[in-house]
């Protein structure tokens, strides 16, 4: 597709994102980042995870959809860690510059 049909064409037939939000994106990164801290984003993605596989009669009994959901758990942790590490280095260099242990702590 060419570079300018992607500016024509949406890119989703609907989108969770506000006006602004669409607009710029790192907004709703950010807010991401101010309701849930690292640990507690992956405590609950965990807590999601060992839920759904621990109930009886669902469609995870089937080997492919724990599959899919395992590889979906394990890709929101990258994107969780790439969202905190996208929201972090947009602070102001000196503000960074003071932070940066506890953001190589974040992205481990």
């Amino acid at each position: 597709m060419q570079t300018s049909q992607l500016s024509t064409t949406p890119f989703f037939h609907y989108s969770h994102l506000n006006a602004q939000e669409s607009a710029d994106p790192m907004l709703a990164v950010d807010r991401f980042c101010e309701l849930f801290p690292p640990a507690t984003a992956r405590q609950i993605l965990w807590l999601w995870l060992s839920e759904t596989l621990a109930a009886e009669d669902t469609q995870y009994e089937d080997a492919q959809n724990r599959a899919d959901l395992l590889l979906l758990y394990n890709e929101l942790l990258r994107l969780l860690d790439a969202n905190y590490i996208l929201s972090f280095t947009k602070l102001p260099s000196q503000q960074l510059i003071g932070e940066n242990r506890e953001l190589v702590v974040l992205a481990s």
